[in-house]
């Protein structure tokens, strides 16, 4: 068939994919610039909600440019990028004020690119109320979590749950990357389950030289990486530090400021380690050096929608995982370790570094495969390309 084109909506703004950010996003349109189904994409940065966060990505998206972006137009409120000849970036920070001006601008953009059929893409489900007028053949929501229940959008619920009721009404496919947000979607027919994946030529990349950072901390590594926002059970962390003084913890990743307390009294334990951020090009070296991953998720709420992309990642560097249960890990109950309790968890992760050797990291290598980001994009598209016909 003819390449159909893409409007896509981001959940983030491209520049934090080029500073290192990863998502489910990046990956989905990384893998969407090599495929011959597609042609053109316009990736409209993550909507901004608010005055405050309008004025952030002026200073960041607006003033400065993209690497290796050319700017075909700016204005006051926006801009648009040529990337390459395939993908076009857009920002606008006008929507939280004229949501409908906005897409008209978007279209208008569509427009002068001359789109064929396309496919309205959206991971941001705030444009679903105003997204039946930009022309595209095919509308798409992927649903990477559940917003209602993430504190980020409080102060949003009522106009989170239009756009939800919207999205169930007007959406011609949805993805969800979880069991829970299935149900979320009333199980409709237009529903499908489709996990995240992991890029595993990128995990499985060696690094002459590591870090000192991490390279200094005593063994075994009981190790986490990603942001630590709400979700993170640091009661459970305290626990594990406490009952295993021979072995060290490793946080990597940003801690939000709601956070810092909880984070400075668990630094005063003498094998807990916070390493901060660290890029997506990095994250592989610092996993690489974990002997066991953890996905330590408070079992209610948020947690229950999401599909973690760290245990793809921790499984592709082969190592053994320990997770709290219900946190939307449902497709890996052949691989990890799942507790039911802090005594439970602490009990795994002995046994799970005890029984740990080069079969079973071949075995978890192996199995994780199946989730490449190639193969998570190619069900998407046959999916799509179903609809077309």
């Amino acid at each position: 068939m003819k390449p159909f084109d893409i409007i896509m909506f981001n959940m983030s703004n491209y520049s934090e994919w080029e500073g290192g950010v990863s998502n489910r996003n990046y990956h989905v349109l990384k893998q969407l610039l090599g495929r011959p189904e597609v042609g053109k994409i316009l990736a409209i940065d993550y909507l901004p909600l608010s005055p405050k966060r309008a004025l952030r990505m002026y200073k960041e998206d607006l003033v400065l440019n993209l690497h290796e972006g050319k700017v075909l137009k700016r204005t006051l409120t926006s801009k648009l990028t040529k990337m390459s000849d395939k993908l076009y970036v857009y920002s606008d920070i006008n929507f939280f004020f004229r949501p409908k001006h906005t897409m008209a601008k978007i279209k208008k953009v569509c427009l002068q690119l001359n789109f064929g059929d396309a496919v309205l893409w959206s991971f941001f489900p705030f444009v679903a109320p105003y997204w039946h007028n930009l022309g595209q053949k095919l509308t798409v929501f992927d649903a990477v979590d559940n917003w209602l229940l993430h504190s980020s959008y409080a102060r949003q619920k009522a106009r989170l749950q239009t756009a939800y009721d919207n999205i169930k009404k007007s959406a011609d496919i949805i993805f969800a990357v979880s069991q829970n947000l299935q149900n979320f979607f009333d199980n409709q027919p237009n529903v499908y389950w489709i996990p995240n994946g992991v890029d595993l030529v990128h995990y499985n990349k060696s690094f002459p030289l590591v870090n000192r950072d991490i390279a200094d901390i005593s063994r075994p590594i009981i190790g986490y990486i990603g942001v630590m926002q709400e979700r993170v059970d640091f009661e459970l962390l305290r626990y594990l530090a406490e009952k295993n003084p021979d072995k060290s913890m490793v946080l990597v990743g940003p801690v939000w400021s709601e956070l810092d307390q909880a984070k400075l009294s668990l630094e005063k334990l003498s094998n807990v380690h916070f390493l901060g951020y660290k890029s997506y090009a990095e994250a592989p070296m610092y996993i690489q050096q974990f002997d066991l991953g953890i996905v330590p998720h408070k079992t209610s709420g948020h947690s229950a929608s999401t599909n973690p992309m760290k245990v793809y990642e921790y499984l592709a560097c082969g190592k053994p995982v320990v997770s709290t249960e219900n946190v939307g890990l449902d497709n890996f109950s052949e691989v990890i370790a799942v507790a039911k309790d802090y005594e439970d968890f602490d009990k795994l992760v002995n046994k799970q570094l005890s029984d740990d050797d080069a079969d079973h990291r071949v075995a978890r290598q192996e199995f994780v495969k199946k989730y490449s980001w190639f193969n998570t994009v190619k069900k998407m598209l046959d999916i799509i390309i179903t609809k077309f016909d």
